[in-house]
């Protein structure tokens, strides 16, 4: 059974084309949410709520699905040495799915599979900075079993378990013997969450959630020089994150949010590739950020709803340990949207435009020195339907 379990996850996995993120964490998981900045943790009122606020499955007093998917269109220049080098500029594909239903008039329990994490660059054969990337993929796919609970007519909670499943591929030059010129793993992991939502009125509601680091000790084979092929494992890892969250309804026809959440990247810190030639140290160091997130929407009499936000998302990537496969910077998201809502069906759609701009300096051994800039476009769309 577990062998079955794990094979299902894995091929969802791997029609999941990893992308860049913040850091390599991928926050948005819902049109209805992405097209308001991603703003949406007091308000999560759908089966998405089972990646956002578990708390609020309460909300729901029939079963609920969502189907849906995002596609990024990836854009990453650097320049380094007077040359300007491109990434990868294809299209990425990540799948969403979120089941909800009601046990009792207090007992909601919810089910779904997305991509909370991932990256994808491909830098080539020969850039300046070949001895720290060339390629850099990890594809991630969460199955999530939470349950949510309703304290008393104001107040929820909710939590529940996710199962990951992680597979990385990183590729450089080798800079001495031994060192290694690729490595390809994967294993499984298990995360926990736990959130609430209070709604004291009609128009107030605040939303908290926390979501647990998940460890994994990923098995494969590394290339090492001077070696051949060996077998490798290498200690990895995916943060732990803490959200919050106020939601305004003055009356039926517009909502608001805002949103802030911590991202606790310092517990990224050194990762060990364990091999036969010798155990080798990868640094990331990296830095906990926040994500800040505002958004709003506007409903109208005949179903239809159009909404609006902003995103901004700190680096956590310190330039001392700077590295051209992950290329973080502060960011900042541009996004829209539209859906409409029928009987027992809605739909909604999401645009995003992503930017950013960051000089370099103080890398490894200076060979990442020089000038990196972003710029994505994403779209979302998913169908909700009610039983």
């Amino acid at each position: 059974m577990k062998k079955q379990v794990c094979l299902a996850i894995s091929t969802f996995a791997l029609t999941a084309i990893p992308m860049l993120g913040n850091g390599f964490y991928i926050p948005v998981q819902a049109p209805e949410a992405t097209a308001r900045g991603n703003a949406w943790l007091a308000t999560a009122d759908s089966a998405a709520a089972v990646y956002y606020n578990a708390a609020g499955l309460t909300q729901l007093d029939s079963p609920d699905v969502v189907v849906g998917a995002y596609s990024i269109l990836l854009g990453l220049e650097g320049e380094v040495g007077g040359k300007t080098y491109s990434a990868n500029d294809n299209w990425a594909f990540l799948p969403q799915i979120y089941a909800a239903v009601p046990i009792n008039e207090k007992l909601v329990a919810g089910f779904g599979l997305n991509t909370p994490f991932g990256l994808g660059t491909n830098w080539g054969d020969s850039p300046p900075f070949k001895f720290l990337a060339m390629e850099t993929k990890l594809t991630y796919v969460t199955g999530w079993a939470v349950l949510g609970y309703k304290l008393t007519d104001t107040l929820s909670v909710g939590g529940g378990i996710g199962v990951s499943y992680a597979d990385a591929k990183f590729t450089k030059a080798p800079a001495f013997l031994t060192d290694f010129s690729e490595f390809t793993g994967h294993d499984e992991g298990v995360s926990w969450t736990l959130s609430t939502l209070w709604k004291p009125t009609d128009q107030h509601a605040f939303g908290l959630v926390y979501r647990s680091k998940t460890d994994f000790t990923l098995d494969g084979d590394a290339q090492v020089l001077g070696v051949g092929s060996q077998s490798a494992k290498l200690d990895f890892m995916t943060p732990s994150t803490l959200g919050a969250g106020y939601a305004y309804t003055p009356c039926k026809e517009w909502s608001f949010e805002a949103n802030i959440e911590w991202v606790n990247w310092d517990e990224l810190n050194s990762l060990t590739l364990s091999k036969a030639s010798g155990n080798q140290s990868i640094p990331f160091n990296w830095n906990s950020n926040f994500i800040y997130s505002v958004g709003g929407t506007r409903y109208f009499d005949n179903g239809w709803n159009v909404s609006a936000g902003y995103n901004f998302i700190e680096n956590s990537q310190p330039a001392s340990t700077f590295n051209p496969g992950v290329a973080d910077a502060n960011r900042h998201w541009l996004n829209c949207g539209v859906g409409r809502k029928y009987e027992s069906m809605k739909w909604n759609f999401a645009y995003q435009y992503a930017f950013s701009d960051r000089d370099v300096s103080g890398s490894p051994f200076g060979l990442a020195d020089g000038k990196f800039k972003s710029r994505f476009h994403g779209l979302m769309f998913d169908c909700n339907w009610q039983f």
